[in-house]
């Protein structure tokens, strides 16, 4: 596609992935949103993977099945760029509008009705969508009746066949408990987003919220109880939420806020006396004793260096805060 045949009007929403701009193509006349990939690696990645998804559902009728119609794709410079019919706001936004206030059945029952109808359609396909929530759903058209609801963005969708068990990534409000504790999961993952936002139309809130994976898991514990142990005995990160009890029914324990704080604790205070160690080395009076840059990065407080996936499920809201009094 020519760089001249798209003019930019304005920016319509931005994210991790770059923004989305709503522009009018000279060609038709016709005014489009157009999906604007950063040039990084793995956004570039990323883009290509949700191309080939695109590709995929091309067999589907995006009118009848309440899936976003996609129009193909262009490079400008180092940017994937791909080419959307433009939608009018999401649900997120839609549900914002009513002050708190939930849904009413009269939109509920359609909203339902078709974003069951884009996942039946999506399944069938045996792609899993995976990053289901409420900004994610566009409404087509804010002031028509009934309302009409599409889904969008398959920028973390894949084949099932594909999905690798322990993957962590979309939303934690709105991720299974399979994904949360690394279980392996598929389209059935999907079928709890959606039932979370139904949730949160009606109340106008989070049914789950929480800033991590703990936190969101002991809402779920709380009000419906914990998985069962077949589930949990599968799950790569059971053992951070969970005490396995041996000859005792169930076989695991939720771990309360006391537990998930003195496991943090332990932790911090190991690592509070090495850094303690390591600072003392670094003010010996004798400079001839005194550790070197090299001697620092071999030292036992980095090993293991965290990664991300770690941190990701560190389970706890205490601030990573630290306090070290140095006594000589």
């Amino acid at each position: 596609t020519d760089d001249h045949t798209m003019v930019p009007k304005n920016i319509i929403g931005e994210g991790g992935f770059g923004v989305v701009a709503k522009c009018r193509n000279t060609d038709t006349n016709k005014t489009v949103a157009i999906k604007i990939n950063k040039s990084e690696a793995g956004i570039l990645q990323q883009a290509v993977e949700e191309i080939a998804i695109l590709k995929r559902l091309r067999c589907l009728n995006p009118d009848t099945c309440n899936i976003v119609r996609w129009d193909g794709f262009f490079f400008h410079k180092e940017n994937i760029c791909m080419t959307f019919e433009l939608l009018d706001q999401s649900l997120y936004h839609y549900l914002q509008e009513q002050h708190t206030r939930g849904l009413t059945m009269g939109e509920l029952k359609p909203i339902l009705h078709q974003l069951a109808t884009a996942l039946a359609h999506l399944h069938s396909t045996e792609i899993v969508h995976a990053d289901l929530k409420p900004v994610n759903v566009m409404v087509v058209n804010r002031h028509q009746h009934p309302i009409q609801v599409k889904l969008i963005d398959f920028g973390l969708a894949c084949p099932v066949s594909e999905v690798k068990q322990g993957a962590c990534f979309g939303t934690v409000w709105y991720s299974a408990p399979e994904m949360l504790l690394g279980v392996p999961f598929k389209e059935s993952f999907d079928m709890w987003s959606l039932g979370l936002i139904m949730a949160e139309l009606i109340l106008g809130c989070h049914l789950y919220p929480g800033k991590t994976v703990y936190d969101v898991l002991r809402f779920m514990v709380e009000t419906q109880g914990q998985p069962p142990d077949e589930v949990l005995d599968q799950g790569l990160y059971t053992e951070n939420y969970f005490f396995k009890q041996n000859n005792r029914t169930p076989r695991w324990r939720f771990k309360s806020p006391e537990d998930m704080y003195y496991q943090y604790d332990v932790e911090l205070e190991k690592d509070r006396k090495m850094l303690v160690s390591l600072i003392k080395s670094m003010l010996n009076m004798d400079a001839s004793k005194r550790i070197t840059a090299r001697e620092v990065l071999q030292h036992p407080f980095f090993d293991p260096m965290p990664t991300l996936k770690q941190s990701c499920h560190l389970g706890t809201t205490t601030d990573n805060c630290l306090y070290v009094n140095i006594e000589w």
